[in-house]
């Protein structure tokens, strides 16, 4: 993987996360360039997240300690880092696990990844962005205040086709 990709993927991420927000209905809270007070207290210490430490923390958290990087077919790695940061990783590769047909247990590992590699990317890329849509229409049919943020998370799924 070359790290002008990655770089590219982490970008990608920051403008679809936007600059700061503090909406009542997120729960992720105060957030900057995606990155969470809650989460990160680290990164607010002098009250901002500067893209530097915004980059670290999704390389760290979003690429490197899933090994979303071991994924060799660039779009899908792409839709799994975003995955990951919007739902959580171990959310986004369970997902994949499903699709690949073995067993769910948030771990991309030997099993997952060789099964991963035998499958056309094209597809699975697909069939991962629509099992993430009909997740996000159960979050909101079962919590409609999270009804604002739909338009939102179906273009953010929908630029990985």
């Amino acid at each position: 993987m070359a790290g002008n990709d990655m770089a590219d993927i982490i970008g990608d991420v920051i403008r679809r996360e936007g600059g700061l927000n503090n909406d009542p209905a997120d729960g992720g809270g105060r957030t900057d360039k995606g990155i969470s007070e809650k989460a990160h207290p680290e990164a607010w210490k002098d009250g901002k997240v500067t893209e530097e430490e915004a980059r670290a923390i999704y390389e760290m958290k979003y690429v490197t300690v899933p090994g979303f990087h071991q994924v060799t077919d660039e779009r899908l790695r792409a839709q799994l880092v975003d995955f990951g940061v919007n739902s959580g990783p171990t959310v986004a590769i369970m997902h994949l696990q499903r699709i690949l047909g073995v067993a769910d247990d948030g771990v991309l590992g030997p099993v997952t990844l060789g099964v991963l590699n035998e499958r056309m990317p094209f597809e699975v890329n697909l069939l991962l962005m629509g099992s993430r849509i009909k997740m996000i229409g159960r979050i909101v049919q079962k919590n409609p205040s999270q009804l604002k943020f739909l338009s939102g998370w179906l273009s953010r799924s929908l630029e990985f086709l």
